[in-house]
């Protein structure tokens, strides 16, 4: 993923996307910043909605173009001081690569939100192309889909979630920096 550490804590990708969106909280929380949501893609998957909303966010959700890739206007549309970020599936629930990664990213960034990537279809990305230069700052990995693990049964599952540096602090342990 290229980022600056990561936890082995969560059990599952489930619990490593809800992680994910509670790194968010923590982040505002400690920083004294109040958001109030998060955008998700008309394309996300359906867990996506459920974690933002148990992590105590609202859902603001972004239309697709006629690519079937985020509606970059209809995203701009959206940004303001409440958004804690974006949580998007790269490449997105439609297999999709979103080639315009890097203006999202900014866009996020600059509204001083977060951007949060549900490693569900990371099997498609290993070795070609690095989640923290795209402009992550969360990524959740399933490591049942990215790299064979069993997936129920009795597992042993994992979820592991990485971050980049801003948010190492915030992480469960145990943590691997790198």
């Amino acid at each position: 993923t290229g980022m600056d550490a990561v936890t082995l804590h969560p059990n599952a990708g489930s619990q490593g996307e809800l992680l994910g969106i509670l790194l968010m909280s923590k982040f505002y929380e400690l920083n004294g910043d109040k958001k109030t949501y998060i955008l998700v893609p008309d394309t996300a998957h359906g867990t996506n909605f459920s974690s933002i909303v148990i992590g105590g966010y609202e859902t603001r959700v972004i239309k697709s173009d006629n690519r079937g890739r985020v509606d970059i206007e209809d995203l701009k549309s959206k940004l303001d001081n409440d958004v804690a970020g974006l949580m998007l599936t790269q490449p997105n629930t439609l297999g999709l690569f979103e080639d315009n990664i890097e203006e999202i990213s900014n866009l996020i960034h600059k509204a001083g939100g977060l951007m949060y990537m549900d490693g569900a279809n990371l099997n498609a990305l290993v070795g070609m192309v690095n989640p923290k230069k795209m402009g992550f700052d969360i990524t959740h990995i399933n490591l049942h889909k990215t790299f064979s693990t069993p997936h129920g049964g009795g597992g042993p599952g994992a979820g592991p979630v990485a971050v980049n540096s801003k948010l190492i602090d915030y992480l469960p342990t145990p943590i691997i920096e790198y």
